[in-house]
């Protein structure tokens, strides 16, 4: 028996490591093209910023609406942006992982109904520019953005 828990351990860990490389190189956006391997989804980073350098995020409001965003911290204060402005959130820090919600103003009727998308642009100075829009499509909006430790950005 202890020799088939062996067996099965290591078959088990050979299947994993032989899966690595896929792994780590379908994570990687900076391929151009994308690895052959790579699968979109919500589990790929859209961008990815240098953790070494100061990071900023400005968010650019081109719903033509009034926005709430708020970081999931324990204030988890909102804020408003109003219709077509923008605001620049300096000095970020990544060292655990940051959650910012965006959402539809709650006082505009039906709010909820309302879908936005979040384009992502990392610029060479380490700006992130998250600009934010209105679409019809359900199944391609956003209400989080989500930057790691390791300076990967997901969207949900």
């Amino acid at each position: 028996m202890w020799k088939t828990l062996v067996y099965s351990s290591l078959l088990i860990a050979s299947a994993n490591l032989s899966l690595l490389p896929y792994s780590v190189q379908a994570q990687t956006e900076t391929n151009n093209p994308p690895a052959s391997t790579y699968q979109p989804g919500f589990w790929q980073p859209v961008a990815r910023v240098n953790t070494e350098k100061p990071i900023s995020l400005k968010i650019i409001n081109e719903t033509g609406i009034a926005l709430d965003y708020s970081f999931t911290d324990e204030t988890l204060t909102p804020t408003v942006l109003r219709a077509d402005d923008n605001v620049t959130i300096k000095s970020l820090n990544p060292e655990d992982s940051i959650y910012l919600v965006i959402y539809p103003d709650l006082n505009i009727p039906n709010a909820s109904r309302i879908n936005l998308q979040y384009l992502v642009e990392v610029t060479e100075n380490n700006m992130i520019n998250l600009t934010v829009k209105q679409i019809e499509d359900v199944g391609k909006g956003n209400r989080t953005f989500n930057l790691q430790p390791t300076g990967a950005i997901f969207l949900y």
